[in-house]
């Protein structure tokens, strides 16, 4: 009979104790948009949702980043950061901040930038054999 009170008092003492609610401070929001339906949506890493997002994200205050790429991708134009897909916004407490993410343009930018590095990796190669070839005439 007393293991049945004191686990009765230790499961108020711990109701008592446990956290209220989920956010111990204010929460931001973020209200996210695109420009195409279905793009998934990643917050810091973590995939929120797909296109269009009924309401807004809560979120803590600080520094977040937000971007329509799973941080898996291995593509080395997304992966270093040489184009603008990747939003960083600061959220204060209570705030809400509105993002519009525009895939299209983000996808022909990255289009023009993988053609100017092929293009450049074909002038450097031509210009090596070029080089070698000139090195050839000079030696005979």
């Amino acid at each position: 009979m007393s293991n049945k009170w004191i686990i009765l008092i230790l499961t108020l003492l711990n109701t008592l104790a446990a956290q209220t609610s989920t956010f111990v401070e204010n929460p931001g929001y973020i209200n996210i948009s695109a420009d195409t339906i279905g793009v998934p949506i990643y917050i810091d890493g973590s995939l929120i949702g797909h296109t269009p997002l009924g309401n807004p994200i809560p979120v803590l205050p600080g520094i977040h980043h937000i971007t329509h790429h799973p941080p898996s991708i291995q593509d080395p134009f997304i992966q270093y950061g040489q184009t603008k897909d990747v939003k960083q916004i600061y959220v204060m407490g209570g705030d809400t901040v509105t993002v519009h993410i525009e895939t299209y343009l983000l996808a022909q930018q990255l289009s023009q930038i993988k053609k100017e590095y092929h293009l450049k990796n074909y002038i450097g190669i031509s210009m090596s054999f070029l080089l070698l070839w000139q090195l050839w005439i000079i030696a005979n």
